[in-house]
């Protein structure tokens, strides 16, 4: 093959592209316009750009819608979380309440009785204390009276005959022994610093060691016992019975 050949295949691969263009003017001729080769593969190349821009453009938005939404998706699960969390929450907060609400009712029933309870046992400990004051009359009848001066001071008691004897108040009998004046003397020990002592010819009707009570018999009054020696003592110093004695019995 000659170079001439050769040089027309090559001429005959090369394909050369012309835009014709035609313009009626307004004088009614027309025109010829034509653009070459060049400003073809240009004007493509352009759309293809151009193309290809619009075609990233589409991706990175849709790109970033999808993230967009997979965020909105992500923060709508959070916030489904934080409600249920807060409804939880809320009944759990209801619960406590319920709960305080119960445990002040209890406490303040609980203050109530222990209030009530210690009332009561401060009742009971003025009513022990009340009962174990030496105020009581020691006859349980009436009978007459004289006060001795003295040291010892001492009430003199003349009952009837068929009357008693008793306690003035609550102790426990600490000594029953014999007596210079009369037949016999019984001290009781009211656990206050008061001791009452009671001095009659009669017989003895308790023993040392017995806890008595207000009005418990001591001596029974017959025709040979009339007469009661009555003396207090208040940390081991008599003092006057007069000042505690109740006549009214």
């Amino acid at each position: 093959m000659n170079e001439n050949e050769t040089a027309n295949k090559k001429k005959k691969r090369k394909v050369n592209y012309m835009l014709m263009l035609f313009a009626d003017s307004k004088e009614g001729r027309i025109r010829q316009l034509g653009i070459g080769p060049t400003a073809v593969e240009t004007a493509a190349l352009l759309v293809a750009a151009v193309v290809l821009i619009l075609a990233l453009i589409c991706f990175v938005g849709r790109m970033q819608n999808r993230s967009l939404q997979e965020e909105i998706e992500a923060q709508s699960e959070s916030i489904q979380k934080l409600t249920a969390q807060n409804e939880a929450l809320t009944e759990e907060n209801a619960d406590l309440v319920a709960l305080r609400e119960e445990l002040n009712d209890k406490v303040t029933i609980l203050s109530d009785t222990i209030n009530m309870k210690v009332e009561e046992e401060e009742a009971l400990e003025q009513e022990k204390a009340q009962a174990h004051m030496p105020v009581g009359f020691p006859m349980s009848a009436s009978a007459s009276l004289e006060e001795t001066e003295g040291e010892e001071p001492m009430v003199k008691l003349t009952g009837s005959e068929g009357s008693s004897i008793i306690a003035s108040a609550d102790g426990t009998v600490v000594s029953v022994s014999s007596d210079t004046t009369y037949l016999h003397c019984i001290r009781i020990d009211h656990g206050n610093g008061y001791n009452t002592i009671y001095r009659n010819d009669g017989d003895v009707m308790i023993k040392e060691g017995d806890e008595v009570v207000r009005g418990a018999i001591l001596y029974v009054i017959g025709e040979d016992n009339t007469e009661l020696g009555y003396q207090i003592t208040y940390d081991d110093k008599y003092i006057d019975p007069m000042e505690l004695i109740n006549i009214d019995g």
